[in-house]
């Protein structure tokens, strides 16, 4: 009886943790904690230049943080009168599928600081954080 009553309660005990436990859920941590762009304006600016530059420096991010797996990244497109540095970070508990859906939200948000008349923006999110300056 009493070895029934054990592997009663361990098959109990087995299905039990196959039913509580549904796997990891991945969270990029998309909530947006501020988005700053500059106060300053560029001389000398080149419009299609930074654009170019704007895109190419983001694009080198995302491959970093895809491809090379990396949590933390700078890039820089300096052609032209209208160079970019940019800086992104995520959180060193996302995964890189996070991290990098992080970064996508980010890229889209600061988009609405890029139009050419600031010198530089940045996006906070709780997950990452994404900046660029021109200066």
């Amino acid at each position: 009886m009493v070895k029934l009553f054990k592997v009663v309660a361990l098959t109990l005990l087995v299905l039990w943790s196959w039913w509580s436990f549904e796997g990891a859920v991945g969270d990029p941590q998309l909530f947006l904690l501020t988005n700053e762009c500059s106060g300053f304006t560029t001389a000398n600016f080149d419009l299609s230049t930074f654009f170019q530059n704007l895109n190419a420096s983001f694009a080198d991010l995302r491959e970093q943080v895809t491809n090379q797996s990396k949590q933390f990244a700078i890039a820089q497109s300096t052609s032209g009168t209208s160079p970019v540095y940019a800086m992104f970070q995520c959180m060193n508990y996302l995964s890189i599928a996070d991290c990098a859906a992080c970064l996508a939200a980010a890229d889209t948000e600061i988009r609405n600081c890029s139009t050419g008349t600031t010198d530089g923006a940045r996006v906070v999110y709780d997950g990452c954080f994404l900046r660029y300056t021109c200066l």
